[in-house]
């Protein structure tokens, strides 16, 4: 038998404030269209079957959303390879703990932008 720690209510008030944020900083990179599209996908919501609630999985989850928000709001605009890895793992690790998450990092910056 395994015993697991259920996630807080206020770190599950926190995941929806980061994804909030999340699509705040969406509007930088894709137009009101496109920001539609990934809400009706339900991009940054639970997905029900993948999702347990477990407090490992929000803190996984709190991480994620933090350095995915963190790299797009970087003042550098430019990403190198070990960014781009970065990002494409926490987006990953998004969608293991049960958040869709459909985006990778290509969705943000083209090829001839990075260094």
């Amino acid at each position: 038998m395994r015993i697991v720690k259920a996630a807080t209510e206020e770190q599950e008030i926190y995941i929806e404030e980061l994804a909030s944020d999340l699509y705040q900083v969406f509007s930088t990179y894709f137009n009101d269209q496109k920001i539609a599209e990934l809400k009706q996908m339900g991009t940054l919501d639970f997905k029900e079957l993948d999702y347990n609630g477990t407090l490992d999985e929000a803190f996984q989850i709190i991480t994620s959303l933090q350095i995915i928000h963190t790299l797009l709001t970087q003042s550098t605009r430019q990403w190198g390879l070990k960014d781009r890895h970065l990002f494409d793992k926490n987006c990953h690790k998004l969608n293991e703990c049960g958040l869709n998450f459909p985006l990778k990092s290509a969705d943000f910056y083209m090829d001839s932008q990075v260094m």
